[in-house]
This record gives structure tokens, sequence and C-alpha cells, in this order.
């Protein structure tokens, strides 16, 4: 039997988000095969290992977790701005219907690259209606932890142009859905999982939000889509329904933990409720939301009513999938609105959300979101070293203030090392899974290729 792999990260200061939020100063991680085996003084093991990552001054973190993105939008960024959602939707959607498999993978790739160099790990990401199988391949090429889902619809939205072509009927979408989950769901020994993504409420038929929830409920699938996005949103539910999107998805049974809704800008304290006591999740998207202008979701709120609230990027509605760049937005937006500078979430609180939250998020807090003996190895190495993170005295490095140093003022420059399952995927700015030129040019022609397809001008 081949011996597994021996990794040691050495000397590093270790933010461990266990249970006592431990931060251990000058100190080692020994990785064996895809977990963590040993944390502490490890010296006996310097000459045993087959790799040594040196993280001496450096500061070693849970490997960050998104829980709401479309990479399929990737190469869409930067083109249409100024947008509310439904005018936004209307140019998107006729993008990511111009797909082919080729251009949808490298607008995967791209993504991903750009997520790995930020010291993201683990990802939730929905699709668009065609060509989901470019994405999985192009997360089973590069290392990354994830789940995706082919992006569902049935129906047309009255204030969105949806392509005709991105509507499916109900058994055709669910059915490619299943066969989706049938083919991924649970590869490369469970890094690659399949979840369920009805694209949102209003371009979804009753009958295909209920064949998810009971496909979920029979077999433990997860369910990602949005909710409660936008005021429009919400008032084309409760005209069709006469209930809001929570209330609505809670009586087709998919308010419960597995379950990720993204956004949740427009809900009203017992729609909260309902998420706490059904223990369904949350994706604070903040730069989507302001840059959409579609609100501020109440996070205070949640927090407070006990919702696990986790971090998304979103995705060309952002123009960038940097979580540190979210975590702080997060923790800044509410301390704006409300006046009040100490008021949920705090730095450490987002830095848990994008950690741990995460974690619950996906179903997957036994194994990723906190450096711990038995967990998945699914860690982020940050050089703070540089004049915007400086200075590096021993009272900002303390356990009151690491958490300030790294949500308020880390970018992911600083980020140097990213590893999943124990394998470095991120090496001092390097990729090692994938060739970063070839990456950023053929998304360049892939995005001229959709464009000359739609004719759009932009």
């Amino acid at each position: 039997m081949e011996q597994e792999k021996r990794t040691l990260i050495h000397g590093g200061t270790i933010i461990t988000m266990n249970q006592n939020r431990d931060v251990l100063y000058n100190q080692d991680i020994l990785v064996v095969g895809k977990r963590i085996a040993a944390i502490g003084d490890l010296r006996m093991y310097y000459n045993q290992v087959d790799e040594f990552l040196n993280a001496k001054g450096k500061h070693v973190i849970p490997g960050l977790i998104q829980t709401h993105l479309h990479l399929t939008q990737t190469l869409q960024r930067n083109l249409v701005a100024d947008k509310t959602l439904e005018q936004w939707l209307d140019v998107t959607m006729r993008l990511e219907i111009a797909h082919d498999s080729e251009s949808n993978y490298w607008s995967s790739m791209l993504g991903i690259s750009e997520l790995l160099l930020n010291g993201t790990t683990a990802i939730y990401d929905m699709e668009t209606t065609y060509h989901t199988d470019s994405c999985f391949w192009a997360m089973a090429q590069t290392g990354i932890r994830g789940f995706a889902g082919k992006a569902m619809i049935d129906m047309e939205q009255p204030s969105v142009d949806v392509p005709a072509a991105m509507i499916q009927p109900t058994d055709v979408a669910f059915g490619e859905s299943v066969a989706l989950f049938n083919r991924w769901d649970g590869y490369d020994d469970g890094r690659i999982r399949y979840c369920f993504a009805p694209r949102y409420a209003p371009t979804c038929t009753r009958r295909l939000l209920e064949l998810t929830a009971d496909f979920s409920k029979r077999y433990g699938a997860h369910v990602h889509t949005h909710s409660a996005e936008t005021e429009e949103e919400e008032h084309i539910i409760i005209d069709r329904t006469g209930m809001r999107e929570v209330e609505y998805y809670d009586s087709i049974g998919l308010i419960n933990p597995r379950t990720v809704l993204a956004h949740c800008v427009h809900l009203n304290d017992r729609e909260i409720e309902i998420m706490a006591e059904r223990g369904c999740h949350v994706s604070h998207c903040p730069s989507a939301n302001l840059y959409l202008a579609s609100g501020i979701a109440p996070i205070p709120k949640m927090m407070e009513t006990g919702v696990n609230v986790s971090i998304g990027p979103d995705g060309s509605d952002n123009n960038n999938l940097s979580n540190l760049h979210e975590m702080r937005l997060a923790a800044y937006i509410q301390k704006g609105l409300h006046q009040n500078p100490v008021i949920p979430p705090s730095a450490e609180q987002v830095f848990e959300m994008s950690t741990l939250g995460g974690a619950r998020a996906l179903g997957l807090e036994e194994d990723i979101g906190s450096i711990e003996v038995g967990k998945k190895a699914d860690i982020a190495i940050l050089d703070l070293r540089e004049p915007h993170t400086w200075p590096n005295e021993p009272q900002v490095n303390s356990k009151e203030n690491i958490y300030t140093r790294i949500v308020y003022s880390a970018t992911a420059s600083n980020v140097v090392m990213t590893m999943v399952d124990g394998r470095v995927l991120m090496k001092d700015r390097q990729l090692l899974t994938m060739n970063l030129d070839e990456v950023l040019n053929k998304s360049n022609e892939s995005i001229i290729r959709i464009l000359n397809r739609t004719g759009l001008n932009l």
C-alpha cells in the first residue's frame, strides 16, 4: 500500500477557529494524506516529511469558503454596470445562453484561478442552463473543493426578458439535474458534490420546486437558490402565491439545513424566525447587493435570531471573487447603516462566516472550517509583512486583534499558499494545477466569441 504524503507547515501563527478560538504562535501542523494529523511543536518530524512549508512569520488560517457564486459569469465581468438586478439580468442571461462548453470551462477556470489566489478552498456554485459538466471538469482538474449545480428555469419572469432557450420543460430541467447529480455527486472521495439549483422562485414553477424538495429529502441532496434579493422579486411571489418568498419556500419544504439561500435582503422578522427554526443557511453577498442597488441584508437580526450566515461574492454583479474583500464590506456596511460601531458582525464574526459559517452551510463542519486534528487539510497561509498590513508588533497579533488585522487590512495579494485535501494548489502566488497564461488567453478568446454570438454592443 502506497504511503500517504506527509507535509509539515512550520512555525506559523495559527488561527485555528476551534471551539476555544485558540491562536497558536510559532507552531507546526503535520498533514498526513488529506487530513491534519498533529498540531504543536513537531520538530521530531522535520526530517520525516515529504514537503516542508516554512510559515515562520506568516499566518495560517482555515481555507476560506464562499457559499454563493456563478463561475459561469466570470467572463462577463465589468460589462454590465449601473443597473438594477432585473435590468442586469436582461443582459446577463443573454450572455449566459451564448456560452458553449469550451467558454464555460474557461469561465470556470478563470474564476477558480482567482479563488485559489485569494485563499478560497471551497465553493457553492450555481451554473447556467447548459454546459454544467464543463464547470465540474474545471473543478476536478484544479483541485478546489466545491458544490455546483445546473440553474433550473421552467417559466418566464414578468420583469425580465428570459431567453426562450433557458426555459425548459419542468421534467427536462429536473431530469438533467438528476443526471448531473448521479454523475458528479461524491466525485474524488467527496471533494466534488452536486447541489440542486432552482434559479429563483420567480422563474420556477411550484412543481419544479416540489420535485427539488422531495429529492433533497429522500437523498440528502443540497439545494442552492436565491431569495428576497430585491423588493420586486418579493412582490412577484406575493402576487403569485399570497406568501412572501421564504414562506413560500417553506410551504414547499425547502427551508431546511440542506438549503442555502443567497442574498435574503428583504426579509421580515417572521421569515428570519422560520429560517432559524428550520436550520436554513444564508449566503450574504454585500458587494453584489450594493452593485445592483438591491439593499442591505439584515445580518444583525439574523445573527441575533440564530440563522447561520456565510459569505458569497455572487457573480459578475461583483467583478471580484475575493472573500477577504467581502468580509471587510460585510462588517463595514452594518456599522454605517446603523451608525453603531459595535453592531454585529465584528471582524471575528465575519471571519467565522467565511470559515465555519461556510462549512456549516455546506454541511461539512465536521471536516473543514477550522484547523483541528482529524479535519481535512484545507488551509491557506497569509504573509502580512507588507506595508498595507503593517505594523507587525505583538499587539496586532494578539488573539483580540488578529481578526481585525486580517479582515480590515489583508487583501488577496497577502495569500501565499492554498491547500485542499492536503494538496498544495497555489504556492508563492504560483498556481500549480493550471497554466495561468493559457487561462487568461483562452478566457479572452471565449468572451469575444460570446459577444459576437449575442451581437450585444457593450
